[in-house]
């Protein structure tokens, strides 16, 4: 008897439970963070991913093949456009010069013995026409005398153009000369030297060793460069304002502003699938933020698209969803928010509009100045309509920057 007046006072406590938490829930309310719904000015935004990169950065490769003979800045040194910065061994550069001098001087002699001989052959038509004349000689001996005439002169335009020949290939040679000092085309500040006193410089394209000399940058201002997918870069235009989170600052955002819109997508990356989407390369002048910012750093960008009028807006947090049958017997997910008016939840269905990172525009269903449940999370899932809801101190950003 006593064991069975024990189970039965244990099947009685668990069957009253449910009851006495119902009426407790009832009678103190669910604890929430309530808030008054405001109209915000929703600015809609497209995130993109990139890389910090200097306004104009030049990188410096040999136009000449040689030894680098000596190196006269270092890396962070600051440059005058026209400065020396390196030389290349220019031994062979300059036995090129010095030939190609004695061929110019081989020319002008060749042109001085061309013009003595085709003076001296008109003479010796001018004698052979007064003989003709006179009938000493025949006609063959004059038309000889006026082919050497002819002769002379093809021979003097032959060494004319010779000296002309001559004369390119000295101006070539003093060009790769004078290549082999290498100046700064910028002013600016050296970021990279690459190469060392004693390597080979090369003048090449295909990236191999030897075919990068320096680079110069003006790290006055910078610039982020980022991909903007296909579907959103017709919403992206010249003059927009972004807001740029450099990795290694990502709690202080940079103002920037768009400079530079791609016509054509980014060349895909060797492999790549043909199905992949295509990008668009997106630059934007950041303003100066006072942070160590370097090239190359990566980015993640919120590049704002638009604007609209203030209107309700709730924070996205305090939306909820869910699934429910129309009057075709098709399943469509509705958002709905709990409103909170003389202390107990009222479920309102809303139609959205458009959103940034924190706020979800209200097109209809709430208006301004009314009080919604934002949180926390676990409470809203298990609120239901008529729930008795007490304060608690909300904590939530809105679009302004600014938290209730």
């Amino acid at each position: 008897m006593r064991r069975k007046l024990i189970a039965a006072t244990l099947i009685g406590a668990v069957l009253a439970a449910p009851l006495a938490f119902k009426f407790s829930r009832g009678k103190s309310g669910r604890a929430a963070e309530l808030m008054t719904v405001k109209n915000l000015e929703i600015r809609p935004s497209i995130l993109a991913t990139g890389n910090l990169v200097f306004h104009q950065e030049v990188q410096l490769s040999p136009e000449v093949i040689g030894k680098i003979a000596e190196v006269n800045v270092r890396e962070g040194d600051k440059v005058t456009k026209g400065q020396l910065l390196m030389r290349l061994d220019s031994t062979g550069y300059l036995t090129e010069v010095a030939q190609q001098e004695a061929s110019c001087r081989n020319a002008a002699i060749a042109i001085e013995r061309a013009e003595i001989n085709l003076a001296n052959q008109r003479r010796n038509l001018e004698r052979a026409q007064r003989l003709y004349k006179d009938k000493f000689i025949d006609v063959s001996r004059f038309d000889g005398a006026a082919h050497q005439v002819a002769l002379a002169k093809v021979e003097l335009r032959v060494s004319r153009e010779t000296r002309e020949q001559a004369s390119a290939m000295l101006s070539r040679a003093r060009e790769q000369l004078a290549k082999t000092e290498v100046r700064a085309p910028i002013n600016g500040t050296v970021t990279v030297v690459s190469i060392k006193v004693g390597e080979t410089a090369v003048a090449s394209a295909t990236g191999i060793a030897g075919s990068s000399l320096m680079t110069i940058a003006d790290v006055g201002s910078m610039m982020a460069e980022v991909n903007v997918d296909e579907a959103d870069i017709a919403r992206v235009g010249m003059g927009q304002t972004a807001r740029v989170y450099p990795a290694a600052f990502s709690g202080q955002p940079v103002a920037g502003k768009v400079v530079s819109v791609a016509m054509a997508p980014r060349a895909a990356a060797p492999g790549a699938p043909a199905s992949q989407g295509h990008s668009y390369v997106v630059k934007l002048q950041l303003d100066d933020p006072g942070l160590a910012l370097r090239s190359g750093m990566t980015c993640r960008v919120e590049i704002v698209v638009g604007a609209i009028a203030p209107k309700p807006a709730v924070p996205i947090q305090a939306l909820l969803s869910e699934a429910v049958r129309d009057g075709k017997e098709r399943i469509k997910n509705v958002s709905y928010v709990f409103a909170v008016a003389d202390g107990r939840a009222t479920k309102k269905v809303v139609e959205l509009g458009v959103s940034d990172d924190i706020n979800q525009e209200v097109v209809t269903g709430l208006r301004a100045g009314e009080i919604i449940a934002v949180g926390p999370a676990r409470v809203l899932r298990d609120l239901h309509e008529g729930d008795r809801v007490s304060a608690q101190r909300a904590d939530v950003a809105l679009a302004s920057g600014r938290r209730p």
